[in-house]
């Protein structure tokens, strides 16, 4: 499942970056060229809709690291040491492998998150800027 959800993850990543791209690139030209209101509602239409898309697979991947340090801090928190040796073995276990962070990463090479999200809107927007300087 991990094997599926990363390689998935990253596919949409890179789909996403481009038709962000793409989308932008039409958007500054619909502008530029004044093609009219119908063409720019519709532009800006599907160029939030994939931004929506990317933000929601990063928020997916925060929200579940931020959950992933909530459990190593709550279970630290709590009396294990007056607690009897089996549940404090329990809650030891429960400490060691919290410290290994949660993530949702993107074909292994990148872990979605809010700074995830960051680094695609501005390779996204680089690229729009060298197919602007290009047309």
């Amino acid at each position: 499942m991990e094997k599926f959800f990363s390689l998935f993850s990253l596919l949409q990543v890179f789909w996403n970056t481009a038709v962000v791209c793409c989308l932008g690139f039409v958007l500054i030209i619909s502008i530029h060229n004044e093609t009219g209101v119908f063409v720019l509602v519709k532009t800006m239409s599907g160029y939030f809709s994939m931004i929506l898309e990317v933000f929601i697979i990063c928020l997916a991947g925060e929200y579940l690291s931020s959950k992933g340090k909530l459990i190593t801090t709550a279970t630290y928190e709590m009396p294990w040491y007056n607690m009897p040796s089996n549940q404090s073995k329990i809650l030891m276990f429960i400490m060691m492998r919290s410290q290994k962070r949660l993530v949702i990463t993107a074909g292994k090479m990148m872990d979605m998150s809010f700074e995830s999200f960051t680094t695609i809107i501005k390779a996204s927007a680089s690229y729009i800027s060298v197919l602007y300087a290009i047309y």
